[in-house]
């Protein structure tokens, strides 16, 4: 969204950070949460793909990796 409002692009943004020391913070979850809820997600949408992974765990406020 910082980017969008910017006017730049993600990736400009985040090789601005890196110039400046700012890091993106990724969520602390462990390995069996995050499988738990991926589980949860493949029970209701099994035919979905990564990006609808990825949506679904911003969604939920989680940055991963």
């Amino acid at each position: 969204k910082l980017a969008h409002v910017l006017g730049v692009h993600r990736n400009m943004l985040c090789h601005y950070m890196k110039n400046y020391s700012l890091e993106c913070k990724y969520t602390d979850i462990t390995d069996p949460d995050l499988d738990h809820l991926l589980a949860e997600f493949k029970k209701r949408r099994p035919e979905s793909g990564v990006r609808y992974i990825i949506g679904f765990l911003w969604m939920h406020g989680l940055r991963v990796q």
